[in-house]
């Protein structure tokens, strides 16, 4: 039985509208399928995919059903940001007029037509959403884009498997994957999981015999707790303090390699200023030892290639943050490519990158900064792709599950961004376990 207070079961009787009632309903099941006993008022951001108008076959809604609420005044109860879309058409993005894809069905269209890259299929909903105040930065790391960062302690509803250890583990507000529609629009989410202080204390003891230090080790580190640990959470011990670069690594991988919402380093995060104070003050229920050899099985579990020629490189799964891609000019910078390197970032990134002069600097390579989407979230690479390398664990595990058969199967060379960058320059791979 969900506890709900009087102005909650009222927009469940419908008293608030078609769309508030099924936002309520939505959130009720919610909370019997995860055992919440009631709601918590969100206080902080909220992060959904776009246009996120249906939420199961059961609990959806209109564009005439949004267009009256919206007409209403209605507003998102907390400040909400539009994850990346799964569709270049849908979301306001840069430089995929250059890659000759097409990722319609309908294989008439032109990519050099410019209204292909309009917000064409969803622009209505777009427009609804801007209207009741979301922010449009589509990206899958909207803590890049957020000038109004959480602060700890608060409750979110965030959504992508990076940001959820992002807003728990290196901010210390509290989320779980939870981020939709209905709980930005009523600022309520279901009470439990990481919302709740006694789930947020470490559980499993994580040691190493590598001081984990660079940026690739940080990702391959965080698969392999990720397959560790599964759900529970790790408390890293015997790494180095992480650059907000290794931290975007460290949430992508270890929820890619498992389901990881909240983790703790001693004296890096937040919530855990010593070891005691991670696990609150007890012992943990196991230690894991994350040594050479389990780092080398994971890296070779996201290499899967037979040939070391390279047909095209990825980079930017998470978005790229500002820093990132001023390293990457400044290596590509008086250099061309052999074979097609795109690097993503979200919408508002690529103007200040354009602003700086990056997006030169790329284009003078042969690169292409694009933004708002990437190839893991479409399921799509270029026809003719066969092998392709990128930087990131969680981009190595999931392109792939794009093709499931044996005859189309994309290879994938996994290593650092260094190891990418010599492969765009020079079509070919060279990168290995150090």
């Amino acid at each position: 039985m969900v506890y709900l207070t009087d102005d909650e079961k009222r927009m469940l009787q419908g008293e608030a509208g078609k769309i508030p009632q099924i936002c309520m309903q939505y959130l009720v099941e919610m909370c019997e399928i995860a055992g919440a006993e009631r709601l918590v008022d969100l206080d902080a951001t909220g992060d959904m995919h776009t246009p996120g108008n249906v939420f199961s076959a059961y609990y959806s809604f209109t564009l005439e059903d949004l267009e009256e609420l919206a007409a209403t005044g209605a507003q998102f109860k907390i400040p909400t940001f539009a994850n990346k879309s799964p569709f270049p058409e849908e979301a306001p993005i840069h430089g995929w007029e250059h890659c000759n894809a097409c990722y319609k069905q309908d294989k008439n269209c032109r990519q050099d037509d410019p209204a292909f890259h309009d917000m064409a299929m969803h622009e209505e909903f777009m427009r609804l959403y801007r209207k009741m105040g979301m922010l449009t930065s589509h990206s899958c790391a909207n803590y890049l884009t957020m000038t109004y960062l959480p602060s700890i302690g608060q409750h979110c509803s965030w959504f992508e498997s990076s940001q959820i250890p992002y807003c728990n583990a290196v901010l210390g507000a509290r989320t779980n994957f939870d981020g939709t529609f209905a709980t930005c629009f009523l600022g309520k989410a279901p009470y439990y999981g990481m919302h709740i202080t006694e789930n947020r204390y470490g559980t499993v003891l994580i040691k190493t015999e590598r001081l984990i230090q660079t940026d690739l080790e940080w990702d391959v580190y965080g698969f392999a707790v990720g397959e560790a640990v599964a759900c529970d959470v790790p408390v890293l011990t015997g790494t180095a303090k992480p650059t907000t670069s290794q931290l975007q690594k460290l949430n992508s991988a270890i929820h890619t390699g498992g389901s990881v919402a909240m983790y703790h380093i001693p004296g890096s995060t937040p919530e855990a200023p010593t070891i005691e104070w991670a696990f609150g003050g007890r012992k943990p229920k196991r230690e894991v030892l994350i040594g050479e050899r389990e780092l080398k099985q994971a890296y070779e579990t996201l290499n899967f290639h037979t040939t070391d020629v390279v047909d095209m490189v990825y980079l930017g799964c998470p978005h790229l943050n500002i820093v990132d891609l001023m390293r990457l000019a400044r290596k590509l910078e008086g250099k061309k490519c052999r074979i097609p390197l795109w690097i993503m970032t979200n919408p508002w990134l690529y103007d200040a990158a354009k602003s700086m002069g990056y997006v030169k600097i790329f284009e003078d390579a042969g690169a292409y900064l694009m933004s708002g989407t990437c190839p893991a979230a479409m399921g799509a690479v270029p026809e003719g792709v066969r092998n392709l390398a990128v930087d990131s664990a969680k981009q190595a595990y999931y392109i792939t599950g794009c093709y499931p058969d044996d005859d189309n199967r994309l290879q994938v060379c996994y290593g650092s961004t260094d190891d990418c960058i010599d492969a765009a320059l020079t079509g070919k791979w060279h990168g290995e376990w150090r």
